[in-house]
């Protein structure tokens, strides 16, 4: 995930409205920024062409949705095979962010799911059967005091 390229005070701009609203119309974009509505919609696409969006989609709270368990977990992997757990992790539909580490552990994920029997059944069942996984430590978030997403501005 390399930067491939400077954002602009424009772009910018334009990114922390839709991070605010991401149902703004382009026409609103222009108005607020007091620049054409071509302007932004070719800004827009040229952010998602670039892979600076990645996707445009609503920020669910889990809680409200069904979900009661939101946990963070520590995998240590075998290092040969660090590449290939998170790739295998990363296609399970329980995990919400996934990156490869640096520091005490490989990989560091974030979890959601309904409750305790589907987070051991993930531990056990998906977890557990992942080729070159050494060890794991789960912590469950008791509270969420901010949700958010990658600031740009």
């Amino acid at each position: 995930m390399r930067n491939q390229g400077k954002l602009d005070g424009l772009d910018r701009m334009i990114l922390h409205i839709l991070q605010e609203d991401g149902r703004a119309s382009y026409s609103e974009i222009a108005r607020r920024l007091k620049v054409p509505e071509s302007t932004v919609r070719l800004r827009v696409k040229k952010l998602v062409e670039s892979g600076v969006i990645r996707k445009f989609a609503a920020l669910i709270n889990p809680f409200k949705a069904g979900y009661s368990i939101v946990a963070f977990i520590a995998v240590d992997v075998e290092p040969s095979r660090v590449k290939n757990a998170a790739e295998e992790l990363s296609k399970l539909p329980e995990v919400d962010v996934l990156g490869i580490a640096t520091g005490a552990h490989d990989i560091l994920m974030q979890v959601t799911v309904r409750d305790l029997y589907e987070l051991e059944n993930f531990l056990i069942e998906k977890l557990g059967k992942v080729e070159g996984i050494r060890s794991t430590e789960t912590s469950i978030l008791t509270s969420v005091r901010k949700w958010g997403f990658a600031r740009v501005f």
